[in-house]
């Protein structure tokens, strides 16, 4: 936190950007930087990056690393990535790391995982994890990921053991990956106790795989009673195969968009689609587009054609 004292418009921004008030926020650190107050560079580069306007932090946050802010090289190789500029941010991290700084270890194998180098990624969240800049999950997922599944799987334990619930539901997916469903269902069932709600869906998958569809139908059912969107969207998926025009199945998916699984508006789209209700099915298309799903907007563009045909 800027000191209160000799970074004056500095502090009032950080206070603005915690409230919400991000506009005043940007006026503020923008004159902290006229007035020349240290680490105006970094708070206002950060600010940009957090409204998604990561092409503006990057001149800012490389003008804060040459005057000598050594803080900002993460966001600048954050700001970087986002802008598809990876041998940049892979240098910016890399020197931010040769520091001492351990979080740009773990963003360099975020984005080394990200690149397919897994084995580089690997490598840096051994050390990572240890220190606690990584999930243990992380290091555990890209290790199955090479193949290395029972070093995953101790990986995973050693995540739940330290109160990662969500190590639990990445564990019981691989174990259903190794057909080892038993394994998986009693591992599922122990991340839904923790507080893992995903769980929900992945349990219902290996009851599916084993053949109990009304076990797993209840337990999406339980999943929906919590308001799990992914959950909604499974059981809509079920009641939709079984009945086209499921209007069950529809109100599911409206509610799965509305507690945040946005690839909700794809199947949606789907199922208005196949009733015929074709401007509603373009809404959800466009909306499911809109926020960066692959399938929605090919669906789109199926629907369009059709219409121009």
């Amino acid at each position: 936190m800027p000191d209160q004292g000799q970074q004056a418009h500095l502090a009032q921004g950080w206070q603005a950007q915690k409230a919400g008030e991000h506009v005043d926020a940007e006026r503020l650190y923008r004159e902290a930087l006229e007035h020349d107050e240290p680490e105006a560079g970094y708070y206002l580069g950060e600010l940009l990056i957090e409204l998604d306007r990561s092409a503006e932090a990057v001149p800012v946050l490389r003008a804060a690393v040459e005057a000598g802010d050594n803080d900002a090289l993460i966001p600048l190789g954050n700001a970087l990535w986002d802008q598809s500029d990876v041998a940049g941010a892979e240098a910016r991290y890399r020197e931010a790391a040769d520091r001492g700084e351990l979080a740009a270890g773990h963003n360099l194998g975020l984005l080394l995982y990200d690149e397919g180098r897994l084995a580089e990624a690997i490598a840096l969240w051994r050390t990572t994890v240890v220190v606690g800049e990584t999930e243990h999950r992380l290091l555990a997922n890209a290790l199955a990921d090479s193949g290395e599944v029972e070093e995953a799987e101790k990986w995973f334990r050693d995540g739940a053991a330290a109160g990662d619930a969500e190590a639990l539901v990445d564990l019981g997916a691989l174990l259903q990956d190794e057909d080892r469903l038993d394994e998986a269902e009693v591992v599922l069932r122990e991340a839904l106790a923790a507080g893992a709600t995903e769980a929900y869906v992945f349990l219902a998958s290996v009851l599916r795989l084993d053949d109990r569809v009304d076990e797993a139908e209840t337990v999406l059912r339980e999943g929906v009673e919590r308001g799990v969107g992914t959950a909604e969207t499974q059981l809509a998926n079920h009641l939709s195969d079984a009945n086209p025009k499921s209007a069950e199945a529809e109100q599911l998916y409206r509610s799965a968009v509305a507690h945040g699984d946005h690839d909700a508006y794809n199947n949606l789209g789907v199922l208005l689609w196949d009733q015929g209700r074709v401007d509603e099915a373009e809404l959800a298309f466009r909306s499911g587009a809109e926020r960066g799903d692959e399938l929605a907007a090919g669906n789109l563009a199926g629907l369009l054609d059709e219409r121009k045909g």
